[in-house]
């Protein structure tokens, strides 16, 4: 904007020396963000004065060459060709470069007020720039969410896991060719898309981003689209984005809208099944505990050995571990919270408006992330016959941080499911992740999920709805009667150190110390 006001007061000072169209230097700019970074094919603007006698702009295309008695004219020496025009007005045209002129062009317009000075232009092979939606070149950049084109923004972020489509200006030669001003192709039969013929890497969050097409867009003249499948962020808040082609890169600085795959929060919502005693209150006997390997996030308690850090107080007697079901065949083998069978009644509703939803057993859940954050939950069962299966059902909260919802069909998420045997002093029988009796990273098996009927209602009628995760396994187990350990959780890929490090203005999902209850 303030490119184009200076452009307007050197137009105007110079109005009264001449009737003729005005080209002042450099007045002649890449559309996207004003610089002089320009290349074939692509959108200019251009700045002046007396450029035409109104506002008029073309209705299809292809696009004209003429509108309202104005053309503009461009030359390299050897090539001359008219532009194709978008629109004209008294002090700004937009029109479009021709392809396969260059490096230098001289630039004339035709008006009914007269013919311009002829002015220099640099043209090189790529000048990627990405729109953006103040029109200022700066800050947030065009994006749309490919599965439906809504924009990305604050009320909508870009997720990780999910195709976006990336608009830009200058990114340069195609193939197959199309000439300037026509529309391109669409990809149907016969009309194959105008690709990119340069090599195009895009970064989000400093992370490289799959691309999936790079081109112009179909029937739109000189516009450019990238479709990009997001990588992995722990990020929200706003992401650097930067596209280079080439190895031309685009202007520095611009952000998109981002928000991380929110937390997977287990259901710690397990009655007293088969004469089991043990409760998800703090200390010896604690029916959940809780081990981690990430000090600055979650401090000296569970680092790396099982523990109760959980902060519950004594109204937690009835929580005697998280929501676990095994299933042989169609049969229930093992169903410590009446999901499957209706038969949970109000355990995980807090009815009364007003009351402590911390004093409601069934509302409670723990985040559980065995990578990225790496805390598991572990929670005791106890079989009390001998006991087949070959499906293993946990339950999660399905919005668990109501800012940063969790998606359970995020492309990067991995779920992993373990059993231990019971060790020394009633804890986990070893200090790691992995179950001895069973563990999903080397056991085979399936994964599904889908949701539950059942909500967690709390006391404000704020709802959040619980999903079943089924671990189907290679073949069916049978364990022995007596004490076990169980987990689930979402194992999500580490951060990257490129992502570590960038300074884009957003922050950690998890800020240090926060609670691993709730």
């Amino acid at each position: 904007m303030v490119r184009r006001l200076l452009f307007f007061v050197i137009c105007c000072a110079l109005a009264t020396a001449s009737a003729q169209p005005l080209l002042p230097p450099g007045t002649l700019v890449n559309a996207a963000d004003y610089t002089f970074d320009l290349s074939p094919g692509a959108i200019a603007s251009i700045f002046g004065e007396k450029l035409s006698t109104g506002y008029e702009a073309a209705g299809s295309l292809p696009l004209p060459t003429s509108i309202g008695g104005t053309s503009v004219e461009a030359t390299d020496g050897a090539r001359t060709a008219l532009l194709p025009l978008f629109m004209v007005s008294e002090g700004q045209i937009n029109a479009q470069l021709p392809y396969g002129m260059g490096p230098e062009l001289t630039i004339r317009i035709r008006s009914p007020h007269g013919e311009s000075h002829p002015t220099a232009v640099s043209v090189a092979p790529r000048s990627p720039k990405l729109f953006t939606w103040d029109q200022s070149g700066a800050g947030t950049a065009v994006v749309t969410h490919s599965s439906d084109g809504a924009a990305a923004g604050r009320n909508r972020p870009v997720r990780a896991g999910e195709w976006i489509t990336i608009w830009a200006n200058g990114l340069g030669e195609v193939n197959p060719p199309v000439p300037a001003g026509e529309a391109p192709n669409d990809g149907s039969d016969g009309r194959p898309l105008h690709r990119l013929t340069g090599v195009v890497t895009v970064r989000i969050n400093g992370q490289p981003a799959e691309v999936g097409y790079a081109g112009l867009a179909p029937n739109q003249a000189g516009l450019y689209q990238i479709n990009a499948f997001t990588p992995y962020s722990d990020r929200a808040g706003d992401a650097a984005i930067s596209v280079e082609v080439d190895g031309a890169a685009t202007q520095p600085g611009l952000l998109i809208p981002v928000e991380a795959n929110g937390f997977y929060w287990v259901l710690g919502a397990g009655k007293s099944p088969n004469g089991q005693t043990r409760t998800a209150v703090d200390g010896a006997g604690s029916a959940v505990l809780t081990m981690h390997d990430d000090r600055e996030t979650w401090g000296e308690d569970g680092y790396r050995r099982w523990t109760a850090p959980q902060g519950l107080s004594n109204s937690h007697v009835a929580t005697s571990g998280l929501a676990l079901t095994l299933q042989h065949g169609s049969a229930t083998v093992y169903d410590n919270n009446g999901i499957e069978d209706g038969s949970h009644g109000g355990y995980y509703v807090n009815s009364i408006p007003g009351s402590p939803d911390a004093d409601a057993a069934g509302l409670t859940s723990w985040i559980a992330h065995s990578t990225n954050y790496r805390v598991v939950n572990a929670s005791h069962f106890r079989l009390e016959r001998t006991t087949t299966f070959d499906q293993v059902i946990a339950y999660f909260d399905g919005n668990g941080d109501d800012s940063l919802p969790f998606d359970p069909a995020n492309a990067y998420n991995r779920y992993r499911v373990n059993i231990w045997s019971n060790g020394p002093g009633g804890v986990p029988a070893n200090n790691t992740f992995a179950g001895d009796i069973l563990s999903s990273d080397s056991a085979g098996g399936v994964f599904a999920h889908s949701p539950t009927s059942v909500s967690r209602i709390r006391g404000n009628t704020e709802r959040d709805p619980v999903h079943r995760l089924v671990y189907t396994l290679p073949a069916p187990l049978t364990l022995a009667p007596g004490d076990y350990w169980f987990a689930s959780d979402a194992a999500l890929p580490e951060v990257g150190a490129a992502a570590a490090s960038a300074s884009s203005g957003s922050f950690r999902v998890v800020p240090s110390g926060v609670n691993r209850n709730r």
